[in-house]
């Protein structure tokens, strides 16, 4: 058996990287162009919900200058290329990856820009349980989810073996791993980016849980 996990909301909360990286890039749009108060205004509108044009928002609303489209583009080069110490992992995931770890081998499947998500999984320390990691801006943006390239990609690398997908997005998470016969589990995060989504999904999960400890039961 393989155990293949989605990382943004289902091993941490992503959000603890977004606040980690507005603050920081926030701090360089104050150093670089003297924008006051930058770094709390774009913290304070992602807490609200604001996640679309966030640089652009949090100017206007402190009746600063609106950003050029380059110095857009500079505020996002910095963020994208944030490096945190470390990301916090959520208490459920950091008890039984390891435990998990022990018994099967564990594989990684992750959508998102590429420094962006190789920089997480390193703040993670993700290495230390995961044989096979797959990020798949580096098989280009056509083979992210739900798109099977990675997913038969994994196949390749443990060939002969049978899979789990556990990940958090209803939409786009588990249209792959299920055409190929793969067990797939949602992970159901209040504080997750789809803990809202209303939407019934085109490919379910077969299986929804609250706590990652509840795979105990469902992976043998």
């Amino acid at each position: 058996m393989v155990i293949v996990f989605d990382m943004d909301d289902t091993l941490y909360p992503e959000s603890s990287f977004v606040l980690s990286a507005l603050a920081e890039t926030g701090k360089y749009a104050e150093n670089r162009w003297g924008y006051k108060n930058f770094q709390s205004t774009l913290e304070k509108l992602f807490l609200q919900g604001e996640k679309k044009h966030l640089f652009q928002k949090a100017a206007l609303y402190n009746r600063s200058p609106e950003f050029k489209p380059s110095q857009i583009e500079e505020l996002l080069n910095f963020y994208r290329n944030h490096k945190p110490d470390s990301l916090p992992w959520y208490s459920d995931a950091l008890e039984i990856v390891p435990q998990l770890a022990e018994r099967f081998s564990l594989g990684l499947i992750s959508d998102g820009y590429l420094p962006v998500q190789s920089n997480k999984a390193n703040a993670l320390g993700v290495q230390r349980w995961f044989k096979e990691i797959i990020l798949t801006e580096e098989l280009g943006r056509m083979h992210w989810k739900p798109a099977p390239t990675a997913f038969n990609l994994m196949m390749q690398r443990f060939p002969g073996e049978k899979f789990t997908y556990i990940g958090d997005n209803p939409c786009k998470d588990f249209v792959a791993p299920h055409q190929l016969g793969w067990q797939t589990i949602q992970i159901l995060r209040p504080d997750g980016q789809y803990s809202g989504l209303t939407d019934q999904p085109t490919t379910p999960a077969e299986h929804q849980i609250n706590d990652l400890r509840q795979l105990k039961d469902l992976v043998k």
